[in-house]
């Protein structure tokens, strides 16, 4: 196994290999893929290869990093954890960058003249600590890739990738959706029946919520937040977002859901502001728990059959609003029997427990039954 040379590396405890400590200005590697282009070379090596190289307290000094190892850094446990138990999986996604002062090639090695870290210090100093604790066998089972700037080339780059977080647009819970089979098809769907939409996912995520045959309130409750939405989307996996997308799933549900959240929600602006006073203040904090209760008497196993014969135009049109106002008073009168604070005292609104409470279930019981909607 190649390492900086000169190497003091030798069998660790347990009989296991240790990464060398850098001592010299080489690093040889014998890479598996070798290409050149116009500003560098492109590299791919066995992760083992390069575990010397951030070896040491000194490392981030002496590769000239742009920040220390970061301890606490919840990416540098999913990685290490990844490396721990599927190592062939480290280095499919994302490379290093390494700058060197000379590259030379000899044979089937590959020697970098001093090497510093451009990018890449945080997994670097992650196979070094692998190796120590797996050995430098466990990390040849992966590949990492890796691109080599000479000078002048390798300060340019530097500077590039210091102020790369500029350039970037960061992925978003919502660019999940995208990979969602379900959600492709209702779009083909709108299409074909010539609907075009003009409405967000948050809408249609809520609205499926507030309409959802589960019998409580979590999902509703789950999305009405900004945070509970991207939650739920950055997994498309899970239960929760399989209860709400999912095959059974059509655009007239859709529609009918989105224009049924919507009604109710206009018949609770449309109450006076003395209704929305002390703990009327519910009103304003969990709309979407009232428009939830208000929605339990629409037919709602029949959302998404196209055969339907109910009329949900008239049941939204001409019953909604007043099942609407009358959840409100009932759920505000609930909120006043409770005891407890009234909404408008507790920062960001009633949670979970507390809609539950007023729906009249045991947070205890009922929240775990609704966590398996």
């Amino acid at each position: 196994m190649n390492q900086l040379f000169p190497s003091p590396g030798g069998p660790g405890p347990g009989g296991r290999s240790e990464p060398a400590v850098p001592a010299g200005p080489v690093l040889a590697l014998r890479p598996r893929r070798l290409t050149r282009f116009d500003r560098g070379w492109a590299l791919q090596t066995a992760a083992g290869e390069l575990a010397g190289l951030a070896a040491g307290p000194e490392a981030a000094r002496r590769l000239r990093a742009r920040r220390g190892f970061l301890y606490e850094s919840a990416h540098n446990r999913e990685l290490a954890e990844l490396l721990r138990l599927r190592p062939e999986e480290f280095g499919r996604v994302g490379q290093l960058a390494l700058g060197a002062e000379s590259i030379r090639i000899r044979g089937e090695v590959v020697e970098l003249t001093r090497p510093e870290s451009i990018d890449g210090f945080q997994r670097l100093t992650l196979l070094a600590r692998a190796a120590r604790e797996s050995g430098l066998a466990h990390l040849d089972r992966a590949t990492v890739r890796l691109e080599v700037f000479t000078s002048p080339e390798r300060e340019h780059v530097r500077r590039l990738h210091d102020v790369a977080d500029l350039y970037l647009n960061p992925a978003t819970a919502q660019d999940c959706l995208r990979r969602c089979p379900e959600l492709r098809r209702l779009v083909e769907e709108f299409e074909r029946e010539g609907w075009l939409p003009r409405f967000s996912m948050a809408d249609v995520t809520r609205a499926l919520a507030c309409l959802c045959a589960a019998p409580t309130p979590y999902l509703s409750q789950l999305v009405s937040t900004d945070d509970g939405l991207d939650g739920l989307w950055a997994d498309i996996s899970s239960p929760h977002y399989q209860a709400l997308i999912h095959p059974g799933v059509h655009a007239v549900g859709v529609l009918r859901a989105l224009e049924a959240r919507r009604t109710a929600r206009q018949a609770l602006a449309q109450l006076p502001k003395t209704a929305r006073a002390g703990y009327g203040r519910l009103v304003e904090d969990a709309p979407d728990l009232i428009c939830w209760a208000a929605c339990r008497h629409l037919p709602l196993h029949q959302l998404h059959d196209e055969r339907s014969t109910t009329k949900w135009d008239r049941l939204i049109d001409q019953e909604l609003p007043a099942w609407t106002v009358s959840a409100a008073h009932d759920y505000i009168a609930r909120s006043r029997h409770t005891g407890l604070p009234h909404p408008a005292a507790r920062a960001g609104g009633p949670g979970l427990d507390r809609w539950l409470q007023l729906a009249g279930m045991s947070p205890g019981t009922a929240a775990g039954r609704s966590r398996k909607a």
